[in-house]
């Protein structure tokens, strides 16, 4: 028998690399389809994602809910908006009101140092004085007099003094626009003003304001306010003035 040829020999050898090489394409082929199937597959992350979360922002475009947090607006006599109105029929909330209404609240009242009714009535719009006789002033709400009518009010009783009154025991002070004779049977088109005192609160607290001025000016104004027991407080108000 005759040996094989040098073309015989590298036809051989060809055939037996490329058995090993499909050999080996079929083992990785193995080992990929088992790392599929045994591991979840890993999400594809864009580019746009990545400049993302290495700008600080969260991937995907979903941003963090904000919690805003805030106190709600004092009421009482730290508040400058009033809860309750009273020139109704009774104490309601001023949104319950068919009409508009204004109200000076007791903080109000301190910061600007409004010592009279009048002084008072002058910070709210529509309200004008019209000279009358003897020196007084008539209060006119949109144009139409009020206390020649009978349309200023204490504590939702008519008050028919053309003397000015003073603030000094006042809670709030109401201002009623529009038709005030649904709630009272008679009165102005323009509407009315009521006058709230103070009544007393179950906690103890006292404040006292001294005012001085040029030409021999003296005012004194005191709020004692005292809680007798659970249900019971007595309070008493003070004034002094010297012109």
């Amino acid at each position: 028998m005759s040996p094989p040829s040098p073309k015989r020999r590298a036809l051989r050898w060809t055939a037996f690399a490329a058995l090993l090489s499909a050999a080996a394409l079929g083992l990785d082929a193995g080992r990929h389809a088992h790392a599929q199937g045994g591991a979840p597959a890993t999400p594809a992350v864009s580019a746009a994602d990545t400049a993302a979360s290495a700008a600080g922002a969260p991937a995907g475009g979903v941003l963090p809910v904000v919690r805003a947090r805030a106190a709600a607006e004092p009421q009482g006599r730290d508040g400058v908006q009033a809860a309750t109105v009273r020139i109704g029929k009774g104490a309601q909330d001023p949104r319950d009101l068919p009409q508009s209404v204004t109200v000076v609240t007791e903080r109000l009242i301190d910061d600007r140092n409004l010592d009279t009714v009048r002084d008072a009535l002058r910070n709210t719009a529509g309200i004008s004085f019209l000279a009358a006789e003897g020196g007084e002033q008539d209060i006119r709400l949109r144009g139409f007099a009020l206390q020649s009518t009978g349309d200023v009010f204490v504590d939702g009783m008519r008050d028919p003094a053309f003397y000015d009154r003073d603030t000094f025991f006042l809670d709030q002070l109401e201002v009623l626009r529009g038709s005030a004779s649904l709630l009272f049977g008679r009165g102005s088109t323009g509407g009315a003003v009521n006058q709230v005192t103070k009544v007393p609160r179950l906690l103890t607290e006292h404040q006292v304001e001294v005012t001085a001025g040029s030409h021999e000016y003296l005012r004194a104004v005191g709020d004692f306010n005292l809680r007798l027991s659970a249900g019971t407080a007595l309070r008493l108000g003070t004034m002094y003035t010297h012109a």
